[in-house]
């Protein structure tokens, strides 16, 4: 390429008629001059190219792992109880009082269900009262359920270990602590008392279906099971709930179900999406990716400067070239703005190595999951967490790894090449390479 060629990128020249403009002819001649600067030396390129892969690919598979494990302890936090969504009315949630209930349910559970992204929805009445056998009583939180929608909705139904669920009006499921605390065994029967919600005394007695262990010391020292029917006659409720569990087509697209269910339900009544029921779980996933942030950055930051290192050569060791350049017209600017585009073409390679190795890597484990050793499984079993992690790919995940590099690479390269704004054109040419 002559040097006349070259000097066109820094120099303005009339356009004749018709022809394309100046400015296009420039960006394309400087591309093709940067893309042939980059194989002068293959090894330095490869090497910086390298690099960016390995950054962006690390970043990306991480990126990857984490929001796959967020979805799991999500997916575990709420398929246990809580459910992805709750629907209240709006003054139980700030005070929880058992009058505070939302009427019609049985209409709108069957209008929540035909929405299609809803999975299944769960109607519950919750109230406290005494529960006792023979001579001993326990203060006890009782709950009514559809069974049928409620292992549609959660699971923790599956934590019943001795007999089975309440099916009839006359039968309860105890906590494991609660059955130990009043005693009571397999077809005991016991009576409950409590206060009803025009205040008169509401009664219940049963026998003991089943026994549940959960796992969670709160919920078995104090949870009672019985079906919804029977706890809605024992304290004068009609066709009413307390709380609507939602069990959502995607976890983490709660936020626009709740969004659309709060135009849409009766006056008074409020959707909650899983992070306002569950604010620990959030705040612990919030701190975790602030470190990760951290982390991902050091990473970052290391390769960046492998960068800076290679572009410092490159321009050492390319000063008389730079001098002639100078000496010919061509304004400093369009050297740099050269050098950012060899930057730019390094990124564009290493970001495709990274994508081409990294995608079909996350795809093929999202369906198959990460295995995690026989020792960490049994542990995340306990913790109700599935025994694989599936990492998943999103738009987020796969564009925030290459543009964070984007920039580090433009910045490094830009670094030594300010430099050329002081280049003295004699003395670069007098430079030895």
């Amino acid at each position: 390429m002559s040097v006349e060629t070259v000097a066109s990128l820094g120099a303005s020249r009339p356009r004749a008629a018709g022809a394309a403009p100046a400015g296009a002819s420039k960006f394309g001649l400087a591309a093709a001059v940067a893309w042939r600067n980059l194989w002068r030396n293959r090894r330095r390129t490869w090497l910086a190219v390298g690099g960016v892969a390995f950054a962006t690919a690390l970043v990306q598979f991480s990126m990857s792992m984490q929001v796959g494990g967020y979805a799991a302890q999500i997916e575990a936090a709420t398929d246990f109880f809580v459910g992805h969504v709750q629907i209240q009315r709006s003054d139980y949630v700030e005070q929880a009082r058992f009058e505070q209930t939302i009427n019609g349910v049985t209409s709108l559970v069957r209008s929540l269900e035909v929405r299609p992204d809803i999975r299944s929805v769960a109607p519950r009445v919750e109230a406290f009262a005494l529960a006792s056998v023979d001579e001993r009583s326990f203060g006890v939180q009782v709950l009514g359920m559809d069974a049928a929608r409620e292992r549609r909705t959660v699971g923790f139904l599956k934590r019943i270990n001795a007999g089975r669920m309440a099916t009839g009006p006359d039968e309860v499921v105890l906590g494991s602590a609660l059955a130990r605390n009043l005693g009571a065994g397999l077809g005991d029967e016991v009576v409950v008392l409590g206060a009803g919600k025009e205040g008169g005394v509401a009664a219940l007695a049963a026998s003991v279906s089943g026994i549940l262990n959960s796992g969670i010391a709160e919920l078995d020292r104090s949870l009672m099971l019985a079906p919804i029917n029977a706890v809605q006659g024992a304290f004068g409720l009609g066709d009413e709930a307390h709380t609507l569990v939602v069990r959502s087509a995607d976890p983490l697209a709660g936020a626009e179900l709740v969004g659309a269910l709060n135009t849409e339900l009766p006056q008074g009544a409020k959707a909650r999406n899983w992070d306002a029921v569950l604010p620990d779980l959030r705040q612990g996933i919030e701190l975790d990716r602030l470190g990760s942030v951290f982390l991902y950055g050091i990473i970052i930051v290391v390769v960046t400067f492998s960068v800076v290192n290679t572009f410092i050569m490159t321009v050492f060791e390319r000063t008389r070239e730079f001098g002639l350049l100078r000496a010919i017209g061509m304004r400093p600017g369009a050297i740099i703005g050269m050098v950012q585009l060899e930057a730019f073409c390094i990124w564009l390679l290493g970001v495709g190595v990274a994508l081409a190795l990294m995608v079909p890597i996350i795809v093929w484990l999202s369906s198959y999951g990460l295995y995690l050793g026989e020792e960490i499984s049994q542990i995340e079993t306990n913790m109700f967490l599935p025994d694989r992690i599936h990492p998943r790919l999103s738009w987020a995940v796969s564009l925030t790894a290459p543009a964070i590099m984007l920039g580090g690479v433009q910045l490094a390269a830009l670094a030594p090449a300010l430099r050329i704004r002081r280049l003295q054109p004699v003395a670069a040419l007098r430079a030895q390479e």
